[in-house]
């Protein structure tokens, strides 16, 4: 039996992902349950007046923009990368995480004002630290959307009992809401793959003693790791 991708992220970027699996990994069957989702939140777009470049360390911020042909977006991988030039916007990319982007922009010293578009919820501060890295870089912050928990329906944790599960985290947070959901600690066969040792360290020690680390924090380090892991035959418990 083909084990199951199970895909906790926003519907579009489950899919989004989901697709770049089907060509990646080993035979598997997707499960697409997300634990969040992305809202709109209002904001004053004066805050993009006047400014040189935008930082993105999600792909979800992208839609939430007002229209900025031609503005050059640092970014924090590949995906986002994608999503600014189908904006119109002339990417950068910045390695695949917060700590990489804000090395990326201190080598660079750009121009400002830059302006960090993000969500809500923020891994890392990167106005405060490229403050510090930058001084006298103008830097403006403005939240434009919301990751909001969901909880999954009754039926999504006995479809996962039995079989051998891989659940792809890519932040803290997803790990917090996945550890969350009922009857999830009691799925054997759950082995949970992180982006980052941060990620790992958010779940409970049940599930950190069996999760993987992806050898590289973006979506290509987190596919290898799943193709990795899905070529050794396992057992469920």
């Amino acid at each position: 039996m083909s084990p199951l991708l199970l895909l906790t992220r926003p519907l579009p970027q489950s899919r989004r992902f989901a697709r770049e699996a089907a060509g990646t990994l080993p035979p598997h069957e997707p499960l697409i349950a997300p634990l969040s989702q992305v809202v709109a939140l209002p904001f004053d777009p004066a805050v993009f007046a006047g400014a040189r470049g935008i930082i993105l360390t999600s792909a979800s911020a992208v839609p939430m923009l007002p229209s900025l042909p031609g503005m050059t977006a640092w970014c924090v991988g590949p995906a986002t990368a994608r999503a600014a030039a189908r904006a119109g916007m002339i990417p950068r990319q910045g390695g695949g995480d917060a700590a990489a982007l804000i090395a990326t922009l201190t080598g660079a010293a750009p121009e400002g004002p830059l302006v960090h578009a993000h969500g809500v919820h923020l891994a890392r501060d990167l106005v405060r630290d490229l403050a510090g890295a930058l001084p006298g870089l103008t830097l403006r912050s403005v939240a434009v959307y919301e990751a909001r928990a969901l909880d999954w329906p009754p039926d999504v944790v006995p479809a996962l009992t039995g079989q051998r599960v891989f659940a792809p985290l890519f932040s803290p947070r997803a790990a917090q809401r996945l550890a969350a959901q009922s009857g999830i600690m009691d799925v054997m066969g759950l082995t949970p793959v992180a982006i980052s040792a941060a990620c790992a360290a958010a779940l409970p020690p049940a599930l950190a003693e069996r999760t993987l680390i992806a050898g590289t924090p973006d979506a290509g380090g987190m596919l290898r790791a799943l193709a990795e892991a899905m070529s050794h035959p396992g057992t469920v418990g």
